[in-house]
């Protein structure tokens, strides 16, 4: 029993002992925790610490890159043009990229909706895309371009379009622009409730671009797409539209599937159409003359029309001026389509019989700019080309045409030909009274490509042979690519001698240069100023490629009208010493009290102007003499000759890859006079 007490003494012991143990270290643990959340604490304080000067460091580096200095808001004007570019990779998204660059950026692009408004999509196949591109953008303009995938067929064509219309229908009310891209004509069908229903699905819909990527599809499976022209000519009512609709493109699309309404705004109209098969079927769909003049009615505030590669198949003609002409009763009597705002065409690869006739059709009185790609006729095949556009070899082509087409306000054209003769060709039933700026390119590709052979290059033609009426008294621009001028004597007066408003003249890859040079320099008159017989205006010189223009010949032209005017000392001797032929200069005309007194400095010798004939009134009263008065013409002439001795100072001049011409002979014009040199390398 002593034992046992004793052990549980023991026992009680050693369990305070214990007990004391524990306290010790339990107090010992809670200063080492006390430690420990200290040294958490100051290692946590230094880590924010580091943290703020990385950022601060950062900052700084940032600070180095001179993109940074700019305030926030021309960045995101800056990363706005940069989300509008367009690059091939369709999965590189440039908002997303600029958002990955720095924390900053990141918070500017989040924060910045337009930045998200581009939307571009090839098939549907991740709509998580889509979304975050939609929720991001807020309640911006969207600008939407859909576009199928090539390895899609058609059933997947149609699932993608269901299941685009599923995620995006829902936002067309702030869609701006939507380009959708095809196989196959069927996905449009799906579109089409949404584009009848304009007013509630795209209240803000400005562009529109429908695409059919296969030539010639088959509309088999749309037939509906191609049955609408009677049924759209039906409905049109002339009350006034609230479609915001101002670009229509229209790629293999058949024209009628728009209400009247959705497209009375329309003020361009662009058009891609393919060549008509020889062996078209019903459900092929070709371009006609008669449904494109009668699209055109429906949009009378038409700007703009583009034809890329496009030629309808000419199935019209005018009615006949004389009732007794025969008819052709294969085609459709229409008159022009009248479009009163119309102001450009820009039309490819039409034949040169083509334009004339489809302008005949087109009576746009107000057209300002003309621009055409005509093609040159096959060499083979040729009756069956024309026949696929609706000539008929029993037919004469005046029965397609009526005239000579005028388009009195047209200030700019520019034409690209193959060849000299189509250059000649193509203009002759037009008039064209108020050109300022026009530009002849040669498309001759063989021409193009034969490098170094002047003499593959075409002539270029008289103005006489170009135009109904070669003078073009307003004309201010000039523009020559790919032409030979002739060697002919007389050619550079043939030329420039119509176009006494001449500014620029440009000259791309021209041959023969040196001969239009010549026509510019300097004229002498025996004993009196210097002068210049051809553009007295002209300013600026332009040459591409021209590896026969010089430099002498370039600083002739330069020197004849940048020096000041002054008296020859030998009135009897040009430049060259030789005796010159005398010549009648300007006549000045001063109007004193019914008196004339005339001026000619021609060898020293006062010519005075003859006395003009009274004329008397009729019957018995008395006679009424002229008031003295010169004509208009004598006063232009007058003002001509002046211009002449006094001419435009040359102020432009660019050298381009031009052998003959070096930077330092070009550098040298600015002596000269020439405040705008440029020279950018030679051959």
């Amino acid at each position: 029993m002593q034992t046992a007490s004793r052990s549980k003494a023991a026992l009680e012991q050693e369990i305070d002992l214990a007990n004391a143990q524990i306290q010790t270290l339990v107090r010992r643990e809670a200063e080492f925790q006390r430690i420990l959340d200290d040294l958490r604490k100051m290692k946590d304080e230094a880590v924010a610490e580091r943290l703020e000067l990385e950022a601060r460091r950062n900052e700084l580096e940032a600070q180095k890159e001179p993109i940074n200095w700019l305030p926030t808001e021309l960045l995101i004007q800056i990363f706005t043009a940069f989300t509008d570019l367009d690059f091939e990779d369709i999965n590189y998204r440039p908002p997303v990229v600029v958002s990955h660059v720095s924390k900053k950026w990141r918070a500017i692009a989040l924060s910045t909706p337009q930045l998200w408004s581009r939307i571009i999509l090839e098939g549907f196949r991740n709509p998580e895309v889509a979304q975050t591109f939609l929720l991001r953008s807020g309640r911006s303009l969207l600008e939407v371009d859909y576009s199928s995938l090539q390895e899609h067929k058609a059933n997947q064509e149609c699932s993608y379009m269901v299941d685009f219309l599923a995620n995006v229908s829902q936002h067309f009310s702030r869609v701006g622009a939507l380009a959708l891209c095809f196989k196959i004509p069927l996905p449009i069908v799906y579109l089409l409730p949404f584009i009848n229903d304009f007013a509630n699905a795209f209240p803000r819909l400005a562009q529109l671009t429908l695409s059919i990527s296969t030539p010639n599809p088959s509309f088999v499976e749309a037939p509906s797409l191609i049955d609408k022209e009677d049924a759209i000519l039906k409905s049109r009512r002339p009350a006034p539209s609230n479609s915001a609709l101002l670009y229509l493109k229209l790629e293999q699309v058949p024209l009628f599937n728009f209400p009247v309404a959705f497209i009375s705004n329309l003020r361009t109209l662009d058009l891609y159409y393919s060549p008509r098969k020889m062996n078209s079927t019903r459900h092929d769909y070709h371009l006609k003359m008669s449904s494109l003049c009668r699209f055109l009615t429906l949009t009378p505030l038409l700007e703009e029309l583009i034809l890329v590669n496009t030629v309808p198949y000419f199935d019209v003609t005018p009615p006949p001026i004389d009732s007794a002409d025969a008819v052709d009763g294969s085609l459709v009597q229409m008159h022009p389509v009248r479009l009163e705002h119309l102001k450009a065409i820009d039309w490819t690869y039409p034949y040169t019989a083509d334009v004339h006739r489809f302008l005949t059709m087109i009576d746009a009185p107000g057209m300002e700019k003309l621009d055409i790609w005509v093609e040159e006729l096959p060499a083979k095949r040729i009756l069956e080309t024309l026949n696929a556009r609706g000539y008929h070899p029993t037919t004469s082509s005046h029965k397609y045409t009526r005239g000579v087409i005028s388009f009195p306000g047209l200030r700019d054209l520019s034409l690209q030909t193959a060849g000299e003769d189509t250059t000649a060709c193509v203009l002759r039933k037009f008039s064209l009274p108020s050109l300022e700026k026009v530009a002849f390119t040669n498309v001759d590709s063989a021409a193009r490509e034969a490098a170094g052979a002047i003499d593959a290059l075409p002539i270029f033609p008289r103005l006489e042979s170009i135009f109904r009426d070669p003078r073009l008294p307003n004309l201010t621009h000039l523009t020559l690519s790919h032409f030979r001028i002739s060697d002919e004597l007389g050619r550079a007066e043939g030329v420039l001698g119509y176009m006494p408003l001449l500014t620029s003249l440009s000259l791309d890859s021209c041959a023969g240069v040196g001969r239009l040079l010549d026509g510019l320099k300097e004229r002498v008159a025996v004993g009196v100023q210097r002068g210049v017989k051809l553009c007295p205006r002209l300013e600026a010189l332009s040459f591409w490629g021209c590896q026969d223009v010089d430099f002498d010949g370039l600083r002739a032209v330069v020197l004849a009208r940048n020096r000041s005017a002054v008296i020859l000392e030998e009135g009897s001797k040009g430049l060259d010493g030789a005796t010159g032929t005398i010549t009648r200069e300007a006549v000045v005309v001063v109007q004193q009290g019914g008196k004339q007194a005339a001026d000619a400095p021609q060898r020293g010798r006062k010519i005075k102007p003859l006395r003009k004939l009274r004329h008397h009134a009729h019957g018995n009263g008395p006679s009424s003499p002229l008031s003295g008065s010169p004509s208009p013409h004598f006063v232009s002439t007058v003002i001509a000759m002046r211009e002449a001795l006094a001419p435009a100072h040359i102020i432009y001049v660019r050298v381009a890859n031009c052998r003959l011409i070096n930077q330092d002979d070009a550098s040298s014009l600015r002596d000269l006079g020439v405040v705008d040199v440029i020279w950018a390398g030679s051959d």
